[in-house]
């Protein structure tokens, strides 16, 4: 019989699946980077929700305070790159 740990793992495998297969066919558009961060933070709060599930809470808040930090330096790092492609074109 599945205990509640393994229905909650099996549950957040499948979203992470999810998640990772709408990352894979995403067309590349205006603004993807955001979009994918989007997806990405999904798959971020699954891999927390197992990492509690797994009994590792200092792991899981390690992991909740670093990716915000390292998703805003990647929308940052493409924010200013985008200011700088359009002032190229300008000139």
């Amino acid at each position: 019989m599945l205990s509640i740990k393994d229905i909650i793992l099996i549950v957040v495998s499948i979203g992470i699946l999810l998640a990772s297969f709408r990352l894979w066919i995403q067309k590349d558009r205006k603004n993807m980077v955001y979009a994918r961060l989007h997806i990405a933070g999904v798959i971020d709060i699954s891999c927390i929700i197992i990492l509690l599930v797994l009994n590792q809470p200092l792991l899981a808040v390690i992991y909740l305070v670093l990716c915000p930090f390292a998703a805003h330096a990647i929308a940052n790092a493409d924010y200013y790159d985008e200011i700088r492609k359009n002032e190229n074109s300008n000139n």
